[in-house]
C-alpha cells in the first residue's frame, strides 16, 4: 500500500494558501505593495514544492492543522480521513510550478494578465480542494495510472493502484 496522510491537514492547508492568495490580490491592486505580493505568491509556490519534494512531510501550510492534531485539538485521522500521497505530490507540483510561473511572467515579461490568471487558477482550485475534499489533480493521477495499467500484459509489475475518493 502506498503512504497515506490526512486529507484534512492538505484540506486546511488549502484553505489556507487561499487566504493568503487573497491577501496577495489585495496587495497587488496598489503599486507600492505589488512587489510584496509577488514575494507571498513565490513562498506560496515554493512552500508547496517543498511539500511534494518531501512526499508531505514538510507541509507549511498544513503546518497549523498538524501542530492542532499533535497537540490533540484536532482527533486523530480514521481510515476515512486518510488519502494516498502521489496524487497529492502532483497537485503540490503543478500548483506551486503555476505560480513560481506566474511570478515570473509578472516580473520578466510585465505579463500581468497571464500572472493574474495562473494565480487565480491555482486559488479556484485549492478552493474547490479545501470547501468539497475533491483534488482534481489526485483525480488526474488516477486517470494517469489507469491508462499505464490498462493494456499491460499479464505478469508485467503494474503502478500500484490509488484508492482516491470522490467526496
Amino acid at each position: 500500500m502506498s503512504q497515506m496522510t490526512d486529507s484534512r491537514g492538505f484540506r486546511t492547508g488549502a484553505a489556507i494558501s487561499v487566504l493568503l492568495l487573497g491577501i496577495a490580490a489585495l496587495l497587488h491592486t496598489a503599486d507600492t505593495t505589488r512587489t510584496l505580493s509577488a514575494l507571498l505568491v513565490a513562498a506560496i509556490g515554493a512552500a508547496m514544492l517543498l511539500s511534494a519534494a518531501t512526499a508531505l512531510r514538510i507541509s507549511l501550510l498544513a503546518l497549523p492543522f498538524r501542530i492542532m492534531r499533535d497537540r490533540g485539538v484536532i482527533a486523530p485521522p480514521k481510515p476515512a480521513d486518510l488519502q494516498p500521497v502521489p496524487g497529492l505530490r502532483l497537485a503540490q507540483v503543478m500548483g506551486g510550478a503555476m505560480l513560481l510561473l506566474g511570478v515570473a511572467a509578472h516580473a520578466r515579461f510585465s505579463a500581468d494578465f497571464v500572472a493574474v490568471t495562473l494565480v487565480v487558477v491555482v486559488a479556484t482550485l485549492q478552493s474547490f480542494l479545501a470547501i468539497t475534499g475533491i483534488c482534481v489533480a489526485c483525480k488526474l493521477y488516477g486517470i494517469v495510472v489507469w491508462f499505464q495499467n490498462r493494456n499491460l500484459p499479464a505478469g508485467t509489475p503494474k503502478i500500484a493502484k490509488q484508492k482516491i475518493r470522490m467526496r
